[in-house]
């Protein structure tokens, strides 16, 4: 089966590049070809249906584009499907196409027909019609209104575009951020923001200095620790002097050998408080603490000063939550709460009056620190986990990661003398912060 599979990537790779540079709408096939290209699209053999919708490129484009959405879009099988999907992208810039992609959509939304969404969007998000692109944003505001399914699928056509990785996925990524829909919910804009930051190319560093007066909170700490990462200096949130440091450096700018990756150690930017040393850019932070037994005695002393120190830090800008664990959890507040000088005032007194105890619940605590609307999640602990509804270091990631995927929360983790490098804890508090958008910090007594 894997050596099938594995053939049939070929053949497709194979003509692959001969359907990208056919022209759009080439309409010099037969009717008769025609009618044989669409018999082919019924075969039960998987090849002669990806050969099919390959041929669709010679059709005239409304024909083709209509036997994608009605039969290729819709395949069983994965390859015919991606095949569907570079058949679309042939047609992206004719007008004709892009209303019919969009009434489509608009049906799709109304009554459900089981029409995939993604690849039709990312066709229109990629189409350089200006009036298409006007289109799509109204679009997209109804869709994020009526669907439960509209964040999960534009968070993967971030993901999808950051993965294409060229000049188009670029523009297509920086157009999305136009609209009221991309920009509203944290998880695509962030999507979007992380999409354009993956992608190794100059037009993704002019585009990240171009959105930085745009963003706030988190998002505009991706941006800022991207920038400072791969040019070695600390502009922080001054857009002037990144556009002077770019001018300067745009010219035959290349990345490092490595992926770029955000510095492991950061000063935050002023007017940005911080926490065990991690700047706190979010808008919205919910701060999780662990009170087992073994943080009794001086380890519990420091992490409540640390802890109210970061709170003093906060603006009225910032949303504020709490939750303290051991084989229990306490809660503060069921709900973020701006941090007005009053409530920091009453968050300080909620975090004295924690006594240590029990046992490890960590994963209970994560759970309920996502039920908030939050950015970013600062988990403070000593040990491993060992209570609650999941106990095991292992299984906790996996859960959390399933939760994550199209939450996009940042997961800060400061562990307490954690033992060596590479112990269980360790590594269980490293990979939880640096698989989930944060960063791991190591504190020994």
């Amino acid at each position: 089966m894997r050596s099938f599979r594995l053939l049939l990537w070929i053949a497709m790779l194979a003509v692959a590049w001969p359907l990208a540079a056919a022209p759009a709408g080439d309409e010099k096939m037969s009717a008769s070809d025609r009618k044989a290209v669409q018999t082919q699209l019924h075969s039960r053999l998987t090849l002669d249906r990806v050969d099919a919708l390959q041929r669709l490129a010679d059709f005239p484009p409304l024909e083709g584009a209509r036997l994608v959405l009605q039969v290729g879009l819709t395949d069983q099988e994965p390859e015919v499907r991606d095949a569907a999907s570079a058949a679309l992208l042939v047609w992206k810039d004719n007008a004709d196409v892009a209303g019919l992609l969009l009434k489509s959509l608009d049906k799709e939304v109304k009554k459900s027909t089981g029409m995939p969404v993604l690849p039709v969007v990312k066709v229109l998000a990629e189409s350089e019609l200006p009036e298409t692109g006007q289109r799509l944003g109204k679009f997209l505001d109804g869709f994020v209104a009526r669907s439960k399914e509209a964040v999960p699928t534009l968070v993967t056509l971030a993901d999808e575009l950051g993965t294409q990785g060229d000049a188009v996925a670029v523009a297509s990524l920086q157009g999305l951020m136009r609209h009221k829909a991309m920009v509203g919910k944290f998880a695509c804009r962030r999507a979007v923001v992380q999409a354009i930051l993956g992608i190794r190319r100059s037009e993704s560093v002019a585009a990240a200095i171009a959105l930085l007066p745009t963003l706030d909170g988190e998002v505009r700490g991706d941006v800022v620790r991207y920038l400072e990462t791969i040019s070695g200096r600390r502009h922080g949130f001054e857009v002037k002097e990144w556009e002077a440091w770019w001018k300067e450096h745009c010219e035959g700018f290349k990345f490092s050998g490595k992926p770029v990756e955000s510095a492991s150690t950061e000063a935050a930017p002023p007017g940005v408080g911080s926490y065990y040393g991690l700047p706190l850019y979010a808008r919205r932070i919910v701060f999780v603490i662990d009170i087992s037994g073994s943080m009794r005695g001086t380890r519990i002393t420091a992490a409540k000063r640390e802890l109210t120190g970061a709170i003093a830090g906060l603006s009225t800008e910032n949303d504020l939550g709490l939750v303290a664990f051991h084989t229990r959890l306490f809660v503060w507040r069921q709900e973020l709460v701006r941090a007005t000088p009053v409530v920091r005032q009453e968050a300080d007194t909620f975090v004295y009056q924690l006594q240590a105890g029990g046992r490890t619940a960590t994963y209970d605590a994560l759970d309920a620190a996502f039920h908030y609307d939050t950015e970013a999640i600062f988990l403070l602990s000593d040990g491993e986990p060992n209570a609650g509804k999941i106990p095991f270091a292992a299984d906790i990631l996996a859960a959390v990661a399933r939760t994550n995927r199209q939450r996009r929360v940042s997961i800060y983790t400061i562990g307490i003398a954690p033992g060596m490098a590479g112990s269980p804890m360790d590594e269980f508090m490293r990979r939880l912060g640096e698989q989930n958008y944060g960063r791991y910090r190591r504190v020994e007594e």
